[in-house]
């Protein structure tokens, strides 16, 4: 008799930066009790994919679960994918990094399993054209893609059960069109739908596979999964339905078939993901009938950007040091290479890339993780190539790939981005011996649940007399000049143990003409920024302002007893960091983190009224409507007339201290 072959099988991952409890919970509520009831029903063949976070934290935490793994391979039960090893988005990382991320999944799994894994997880299902060459190139045989997109290609419905050939520069690989009507169904239908939704495949020459792979959170891990599909026995019912139905499904795994059944024939995908993924990284304002595409997810959170742009740079320096002299002779030394490059791959981890309805760029500690470990990564190499002596070094390069050059300050303890496109801005601070950027905010931006403004720091605000804190903070109101977003002109300077940069520009404040200069200063072996404002009234007529800069620090929890504000000769209502508040004559201003050990000051040379407030966004989670703590704006502001001609300056020290 004919019968239909069931592919089945599960992804597992967890982010890098997530918290240990989730691992913790995910493990037992998902991971474990999943394996466990597979393996009480050995005729039924699975395939499971986990990232190189889960086997890093299985091995320090839970090494049991290899064990149980292993049975399971060695009895020929289940098949294990490969894959980027810390789960990147392989098509918008270099192609080095592709390469060495799938090796080191490959080994991992045949130094472990004793098998050489032929299929790999495609993160997010994202596919572009120029793959298959890469996979072929690491060993892979086949890969996975949502069925969404042969349709897009324009296979037949009927003819998307088994899979198809496709190639780059006549590299092939083999494509798994992934069932949506599956990932809908199981677990969240009952397990009679499951199997009336098989009964309907055509398979009229016996050769049909359907694939359901899906992540394995979904069985005991999202909201109201656990219950489900455990202690109301979800996942026993099905499979034993399953076996009961055996005169009409064949199990089996997904190497097997590929030496059985013959290609569907050969396709050609355009740049895809999964259905919901192509919705999600469309700007709001797009009609939702349209077709996204992964990598406008740089476009549309500048703050994704900024990482992934971050990201491609260490890869580079890491790329030019191995090719290259180091200090410690004629090859870097291969233990620091290969820690840099670890830190890297973690650094490639794709969940803090991209926002969905859920979670993802939103969450702080994810996009911190992140910069951690792309800082850790450049730590190791300026060790390679400085041998840890003191510098200090300023460049100018298009890092973020927008046409216009940024400004970086670099030191042995510091790292500052300036985009003098965008208001001059100060829009990243790594504190190197905390592996720590001090400025991973996001904006607050409209998404079909929200909207609001960008921030970073060192934005010039011009306020008007009736501007309050209030409004001010939840919308921006208030602004009566052209400074925060304007162009600013860079005069950069070098000396032997300082770099320094001048940022100017001339623009409107209501009718004035005024000219705003900030000269930032940073020297060898200091982890403090000195910087001077000048402002000057360019017109003929005597006038009023109201001026300040914003400062952003995120030292990621809002609420927490050990993050906290100090003022000096203060006592505060509140002084958690995501208070608000307003004082007068303040000289300076602490943020605390004892958690981490450090604290970031300010201290003006004029007293200043001095406002604080939080950014917090609204982000969707499965559980709903969450408001998430990014960022503690501090805003000094001075009130000051000048006359025409006039100037008017002030100093500001900001100082990191352990």
């Amino acid at each position: 008799m004919q019968k239909l072959k069931f592919l089945f099988g599960t992804h597992c991952h967890q982010p890098v930066g997530n918290f240990e409890h989730i691992f913790s919970e995910a493990y037992e509520r998902a991971y474990l009790p999943f394996l466990e009831t597979m393996a009480k029903h050995p005729r039924i063949k699975f395939a499971v994919h986990y990232s190189g976070v889960l086997y890093d934290w299985f091995k320090k935490n839970r090494p049991e679960i290899y064990d149980l793994l292993r049975k399971l391979v060695k009895r020929g039960q289940i098949e294990i994918l490969s894959g980027g090893y810390y789960e990147p988005i392989l098509s918008v990382i270099p192609d080095e990094d592709k390469f060495g991320q799938i090796e080191m999944s490959n080994q991992f799994i045949k130094e472990n399993f004793l098998r050489a894994p032929q299929g790999l997880w495609l993160t997010e299902h994202v596919w572009e054209p120029s793959l298959p060459k890469v996979l072929a190139r690491s060993g892979i045989e086949y890969t996975l893609v949502d069925d969404d997109n042969f349709i897009r290609a324009n296979v037949d419905p009927d003819k998307l059960f088994g899979y198809y050939l496709t190639e780059d520069e006549g590299e092939i690989v083999k494509l798994f069109p992934i069932s949506r009507r599956l990932r809908e169904l199981i677990p969240f239908r009952s397990p009679e739908k499951v199997i009336a939704y098989l009964k309907s495949i055509p398979n009229p020459d016996g050769n049909a596979a359907v694939v359901f792979f899906d992540d394995g959170e979904k069985f005991g891990f999202r909201p109201e999964t656990h219950k489900r599909v455990y202690e109301e026995g979800y996942l026993e019912k099905l499979l034993t339905l399953l076996e009961e139905n055996s005169s009409w499904l064949e199990f089996t795994n997904f190497s097997d078939y590929l030496d059985e059944y013959a290609a569907q024939g050969r396709i050609y995908l355009p740049a895809t993901s999964y259905f919901e993924m192509m919705k999600w990284s469309l700007p709001a304002e797009f009609d939702a009938e349209r077709d996204g595409f992964y990598r406008n997810f740089f476009v549309k959170y500048p703050e994704a950007n900024n990482l992934h742009k971050k990201m491609l740079n260490v890869s580079s320096r890491l790329k030019i040091i191995c090719k290259g002299k180091s200090l410690f002779g004629k090859q870097p030394k291969a233990a620091e290479i290969e820690r840099a490059r670890k830190e890297l791959y973690q650094g490639q981890c794709s969940c803090a890339y991209w926002h969905a309805m859920f979670g993802g760029l939103y969450l702080n500690y994810l996009r911190h993780g992140v910069y951690t470990h792309l800082i850790k990564a450049e730590v190791e190499l300026e060790q390679l190539s400085r041998a840890g002596k003191p510098f200090v070094e300023l460049s100018l390069t298009d890092i973020d790939k927008d046409g216009q050059d940024e400004v970086i300050l670099a030191n042995n303890l510091l790292n500052l981005y300036f985009s003098p496109a965008r208001g001059g801005s100060l829009y990243e601070l790594d504190y190197k011996p905390k592996f720590y950027n001090l400025l991973n905010t996001l904006a607050r931006r409209e998404e079909n649940y929200q909207d609001g403004l960008s921030r970073c720091s060192l934005i010039d605000h011009f306020l008007s007399s009736t501007t309050g804190l209030a409004e001010f903070s939840v919308s921006g109101q208030g602004e009566v000049g052209d400074f925060v977003a304007g162009n600013y002109l860079v005069m950069p300077s070098r000396k032997e143990s300082e770099v320094g940069l001048r940022l100017s520009r001339q623009g409107r404040v209501e009718g004035s003409l005024v000219k705003v200069e900030k000269t930032i200063s940073l020297f060898a072996k200091q982890s403090i920024i000195n910087i001077e404002y000048e402002v000057s009234n360019l017109g003929e007529e005597p006038d009023e302002f109201w001026f300040g800069p914003e400062f952003n620090f995120s030292l990621l929890a809002g609420y927490a007893a050990d993050r906290y504000y100090q003022i000096a000769g203060r006592t505060l209502a509140e002084q958690n960091l995501a208070s608000s508040g307003e004082e007068a004559e303040a000289s300076s201003v602490k943020l605390v983190d004892e958690g981490s050990g450090f604290d970031v000051s300010l201290t003006m040379s004029k007293p200043a009224l001095l406002w604080r407030f939080p950014i917090e966004t609204i982000s969707q989670s499965e559980s709903g409507v969450e408001k998430m703590y990014q960022s503690s704006v501090v805003l000094p502001t001075w009130k000051f007339r000048l006359g025409p001609k006039a100037s008017w300056s002030v100093k500001i020290t900001l100082r990191i201290e352990e």
